[in-house]
């Protein structure tokens, strides 16, 4: 019989989760971002940017399903030491990346008020937030792919 409280996750090579990692990365600031600075009407860029957008979804989803996530989701208790240590580093990076994104955001909207640079609608800055949810959500998954030395990481 089954264990029914064994942790799912996907198992994932490290190598495979770094190459999802850049294709999330990329479709994110692509589709999202891509998304809020055009204004699109319905037609085959709207359609290419929603499936763009529609990778990075499943790919941060993915990720965070995978080995890699699962462990950045893991209890202390449920790590041994080095673990520890390895996924705490990788929530302070996350940290560390996501504040100097909202803070480029934040200076940029400061900047665009002044200098009259473009700004988002409700839609788009709605749409800059969700990839930015998605980002933070993966995040901590690739950083943890990446640094993985392990020759188990390739397994």
């Amino acid at each position: 019989m089954r264990n029914a409280t064994r942790d799912f996750q996907i198992m994932m090579p490290a190598s495979r989760a770094r190459a999802l990692s850049v294709v999330v990365i990329l479709s994110l600031l692509v589709g999202y971002i891509g998304m809020a600075a055009l204004t699109l009407e319905p037609g085959p860029l709207d359609i290419a940017l929603t499936i763009v957008k529609l990778v990075g979804l499943t790919g941060a989803i993915l990720l965070f399903l995978s080995n890699y996530g699962q462990m950045s989701q893991r209890p202390e208790s449920r790590l041994d030491e080095r673990e520890a240590q390895i996924r705490n580093r990788a929530y302070v990076l996350t940290h560390q990346m996501m504040v100097c994104a909202l803070f480029a955001a934040f200076f940029w909207v400061e900047a665009a008020g002044k200098l009259g640079w473009w700004l988002p609608d409700a839609r788009a800055a709605a749409e800059m937030i969700t990839a930015y949810a998605m980002a933070s959500m993966a995040l901590p998954a690739a950083i943890l792919a990446w640094r993985d030395q392990s020759p188990a990481g390739e397994a």
